[in-house]
Order: structure tokens, then C-alpha cells, then sequence
């Protein structure tokens, strides 16, 4: 096997493949991918006829199967990021939109074969599994699912269901027990198919986070989290294997139950349905992606809704598009704001905001239906004097606190001096 190495945004040359390896590669097809949907190869796109520009996408990818494959990492400068406070602290909000938003951000493809990549590229597995935790978490909140088991037993003096006449002959009648009755009955219990499936992930989640060294800095929160669901499922047992749950049926009272048993089923693949397979410096791992810019919008969303709290609106829908937040006055502020995140580090110090952000953000401060949604609007009119503040967010990956004012967002933010009424501020990225 062949492995390409690259960076985010960076030119990934071909040149060091052999001429019919470069030519598969140069048939394959690196399409456009649609909004929030699965990337091909990463999202790779062709930059000359010998090289391929890396975008936003982290994690690892077949191009040719078995022959040829292509491993990105984040850039240099962000390469200690501390993946496990970012995924905890994007988790946080544990609104059914934003969750149903992080399941979109990264993607695993099992039925590939696995890749051998660089060490700093095995983040998937602290991913799944802290997702995981969050949605069961979730789930529990809102109780366990409960259904009717058979259940075969020999009762003492007493009748309960129906008798099972094959079995009370062979075990009472024959050996003259007159005093038993083997039963058939339908049990309402939390001990379903369902919930063992995910107490069986539950242990895997919970014997990886005592293992791995990813989790060392957080370990003892997380074992608490963990103890506390094991509380829950207490009444479950985990004797159970994937095919006996084959799909999850829609329904609105549980339909946190879909989400979970997905990722837990993927938490069971991705250890191969095996405890004894916990192995942290295993450098292969499946092809995967983690698109960083969703993942970053999550994690400022956190920030925010923790600032501000009941200020913060989350993806809302334009007529033309979706803005990443609106910042809403409430009692205790008056302030304001269309914001939005870019993951774009180079935007610090005195960094001018690229056009095309401009144009996008721009737009959404004269989108009437955001402006409604802002309180912008007096009697359906906008004023074209008056736009509302914009303000870019960005992420830091120095030492300093997160410049949030609790007060007044804009009173810490940097004006862009190019443009009327535009704003950035960074957020601080954790390191290890």
C-alpha cells in the first residue's frame, strides 16, 4: 500500500506514484459534494494535472483501494489540538438540532479495508466514543425504552402466562413433580434487544476511556458520566450481537434511540465486536473523515450558548441560506448580531477578511427573514441605513483566554476598518 501524506489546504502531489498508479488516479472523478453531505476522497479537488488541493477535511481515504490511499492531518501550527476537550466541549449542547448537526460532522466507512496512517491521525475512536456518551446521556434523560420478552420459567405452586406443555412433561410430569409448572410468559421489561446492544457499547466506551491515554487529562469526569449510565442499564444485560438489531422502528417518543444504536454499532465495528481488541497504538484504522469546520461551529456554539445563555440561535434559516448564529437581545442585553464561524486561523492580528466571507455574512444581514428572526425589523421595514453588527469568529491557537465579554460580545471584538459595522474575534482552540 501506498500512503500520501498532506496537510489542510495544501497541494498533494502525485509525483511520487508510479505511472499507472497515476493514472488510475488521474481517471477517478473528484466531484463537488452538496451541503452537509459525505466528501469523496476528502474532498479533494484537482489543483494542476499532477496534484490535488486539500480543503477542510482531516482523516483518511482510499483513492484506489488496497493500492494507493491518502492520509490529511491538520496543519503544523494546530497539530497538538486537544481533540478530546474540543469533541467534549462541541457536545455540551445537547439540543436534539445540534446533535442531529454533530452526527453529520465526520463519517466512518467500515466496510473498507483499514489504512495504515501516521499516529496523529487516529482520532475517530475519541470521537465516536464521545459522541456516543453524549447521545446515551440524552437518551437516559428521557428513560429507557421498555418492550415484552419471552420468558420460559419453572414456577413453584403457581401458573403465570401459559403452561409449556413439552418442557412441564419432560421436567414435572416425568419426574413426578406435581407441584411445578413449566410457563410461557411475555415480560414488559427494560431488558430488550436494544438497550443490550447499547449496554454492550457502553462497556467497550468505558474500557477504552480507562485504557487510552487520549483520555488521561479528562478520565475522571468521564468515568463519572459513564458510572452514572451504568446505573441506568443496570437491569439490562449485553448478551447480544449486532445482526439481532437490525434497525431501530421511527418512533417519536424514542426516537433518540435511532442516533445511539447507529453509533453504537459503529463503536462494536470499530473494535471488532471485541473487548480484547482495545488497542490504542493500532495505527490502522478505517477510512474516515471529520469535516473541521462543522466541528468548529459546534464548538464556538458552545462557547457562546455558555456566555450568553438564551441569546444564542444556532443555524437559523434565511431565505437564501443559513446564518451560523444570531445573537438575540434579551432582559439582560439589547446587544444585537449576525456572527459567523470560519475556520480559518490566518484570520489573527491584522489579517483583512477575505471577500467572498464579506459577501456571505454581508447577505445575511439584509436577509429579511434572519432580520425578523434578529428583531431587526419595525413593522416589516428594514432600514438600509442600519444594517445590524457582523462579526467574523475565528479560532486562536495561542495561550490566551477566550475574549467573550459577558456583557457585550463587541466590546473585546476587532473592527475590520475595510468595512461598516464588521467585527472579528478569535476563540481559543484547546492544546494538549
Amino acid at each position: 500500500m501506498f500512503l500520501i501524506k498532506s496537510q489542510e489546504h495544501e497541494v498533494l502531489s502525485l509525483n511520487s506514484l508510479s505511472a499507472e498508479l497515476k493514472d488510475q488516479v488521474s481517471a477517478l472523478h473528484f466531484s463537488q459534494y452538496g451541503y452537509m453531505q459525505k466528501p469523496r476522497f476528502l474532498g479533494l479537488e484537482w489543483d494542476s494535472e499532477d496534484s490535488l488541493r486539500c480543503g477542510y477535511y482531516i482523516g483518511a481515504s482510499w483513492l484506489i483501494e488496497g493500492e494507493v490511499a491518502v492520509a490529511v492531518t491538520p496543519k503544523e501550527m494546530v497539530r497538538d489540538i486537544d481533540f478530546v476537550e474540543m469533541f467534549m466541549t462541541a457536545l455540551a449542547v445537547d439540543t436534539d438540532p445540534e446533535a442531529s448537526y454533530f452526527s453529520k460532522c465526520y463519517g466512518i466507512e467500515f466496510d473498507s479495508p483499514r489504512i495504515e496512517v501516521p499516529q496523529e491521525l487516529c482520532q475517530v475512536t475519541p470521537l465516536i466514543l464521545l459522541h456516543y456518551i453524549t447521545l446515551l446521556e440524552n437518551l437516559v434523560k428521557r428513560g429507557l425504552k421498555k418492550g415484552y420478552k419471552s420468558q420460559e420459567e419453572n414456577l413453584n405452586s403457581k401458573v403465570r402466562g401459559q403452561i409449556y406443555v413439552p418442557a412441564h412433561i419432560q421436567q414435572n410430569i416425568c419426574n413426578q413433580r406435581e407441584d411445578r409448572a413449566y410457563c410461557r410468559y411475555q415480560e414488559y421489561t427494560e431488558d430488550i434487544l436494544e438497550n443490550r446492544l447499547l449496554k454492550k457499547a457502553l462497556n467497550f466506551a468505558y474500557r477504552s476511556i480507562c485504557s487510552y491515554k487520549s483520555f488521561e487529562r479528562k478520565r475522571v469526569e468521564l468515568q463519572s458520566r459513564l458510572n452514572r449510565l451504568f446505573a441506568a442499564f443496570v437491569s439490562v444485560s449485553d448478551q447480544v450481537e449486532v445482526h439481532q438489531v437490525a434497525r431501530v422502528s421511527q418512533n417519536k417518543l424514542y426516537r433518540h434511540y435511532v442516533d445511539a444504536v447507529r453509533v453504537a454499532k459503529m463503536i462494536l465495528r470499530h473494535f471488532d465486536n471485541s473487548i480484547t481488541y482495545l488497542d490504542e497504538e493500532s495505527k490502522e484504522t478505517p477510512p474516515y473523515w471529520i469535516d473541521m469546520p462543522r466541528l468548529f461551529e459546534l464548538y464556538v456554539f458552545s462557547k457562546l450558548s455558555k456566555t450568553y445563555p438564551n441569546q444564542i440561535l444556532f443555524q437559523e434559516k434565511g431565505f437564501a441560506g443559513r446564518c451560523d448564529f444570531l445573537k438575540i437581545a434579551n432582559e439582560g442585553t439589547s446587544e444585537k448580531l449576525i456572527m459567523d464561524a470560519k475556520y480559518k486561523p490566518y484570520y489573527e492580528g491584522d489579517t483583512p477578511v477575505a471577500w467572498e466571507d464579506i459577501q456571505e455574512i454581508s447577505g445575511y444581514a439584509r436577509d429579511k427573514k434572519l432580520l425578523e428572526t434578529l428583531g431587526w425589523l419595525r413593522d416589516s421595514i428594514v432600514d438600509i441605513q442600519n444594517v445590524p453588527p457582523c462579526v467574523v469568529i475565528y479560532p486562536e491557537y495561542g495561550d490566551k483566554e477566550d475574549s467573550f465579554d459577558q456583557e457585550s460580545l463587541l466590546r473585546n471584538a476587532q473592527q475590520v476598518d475595510q468595512y461598516t459595522n464588521f467585527y472579528k474575534i478569535a476563540v481559543k482552540v484547546p492544546r494538549v
